[in-house]
């Protein structure tokens, strides 16, 4: 089964795209952090990759979550 990338979905990656941490993808939100981390790994586990790489400097995002974030 096939898994649908909602607007939801969209929106969450966009904001971690722009926002390179958890706590200013919340802030663009208006979400807790606990939320932005669960929900990009639920996403992750949905569509079996990883949308973002993580280092100090925040998160990194992949190739996929950079197209997803250009559907946004």
């Amino acid at each position: 089964m096939q898994y649908e990338i909602s607007h939801a979905d969209l929106s969450l990656v966009l904001a971690l795209v722009r926002g390179r941490t958890l706590a200013r993808a919340a802030d663009l939100l208006q979400v807790d952090v606990s939320t932005v981390f669960r929900s990009i790994r639920r996403l992750e586990a949905a569509l079996g990759a990883a949308l973002f790489e993580k280092n100090r400097r925040g998160y990194i995002p992949t190739d996929t979550a950079q197209a997803m974030a250009e559907q946004a």
